[in-house]
């Protein structure tokens, strides 16, 4: 990626520029393929690795239908790689969309969950649904909703993270400055 100065920068007639004109990105139009290029090659890699090795060649049997050497291979690959393989890629780009929405909403390249504290607030929720099943009866209330097990762990953090963007939007409401809210996002964290 190449940062190159518009024309005429730093040469200030006292004229706003807008931050996008401030630099042009020029990008390689080759970088979209190679980037295609290497997330299939960790895909397959993901697919390929593990406790047991399946080499490339029983991927590729597998995935266009033929049978692989082993027949335990197929069963793996589908039960628990690809699934695996496949949330992993969803959640990256999630990730990485809800990172890109938030520098944009708050135009501040340094927004993120994690500065606004709504990384903390997932962790939060999951420390009050495991320490208040460690305390007394809550144990055998929160098990008969289901709330202890993967399901009940991924809620938790799923409402204690929104509960903070609910209050950081709440308090943007009120708060005029991008940075004061950014500054208080870290405090929530």
């Amino acid at each position: 990626m190449n940062y190159e100065a518009s024309p005429g920068q730093g040469k200030n007639k006292g004229t706003k520029r807008n931050k996008v004109q401030e630099f042009q990105i020029r990008l390689n139009p080759y970088s979209p393929i190679v980037l295609a290029a290497v997330l299939i090659a960790v895909f397959l890699l993901e697919l390929s690795t593990g406790s047991v090795k399946i080499p490339l060649n029983d991927i590729f049997k597998i995935l266009f239908g033929a049978q692989p050497e082993r027949a335990s291979w197929a069963r793996i690959f589908f039960l628990f790689r690809l699934p695996k393989a496949i949330t992993a890629g969803l959640a990256g780009a999630g990730l990485a969309v809800s990172g890109l929405q938030m520098q944009t909403l708050f135009r501040n390249p340094l927004a993120g969950p994690s500065i606004l504290g709504i990384g903390s607030g997932a962790g939060l929720g999951v420390a009050l649904v495991v320490l208040s099943a460690s305390a007394g009866g809550a144990a055998e209330f929160l098990e008969g909703l289901g709330l202890l097990g993967d399901l009940g762990i991924v809620l938790s953090a799923s409402l204690g993270s929104a509960a903070v963007l609910l209050l950081v939007l709440i308090v943007s409401r009120r708060v005029k400055s991008v940075m004061t809210l950014l500054i208080l996002g870290l405090l929530f964290g």
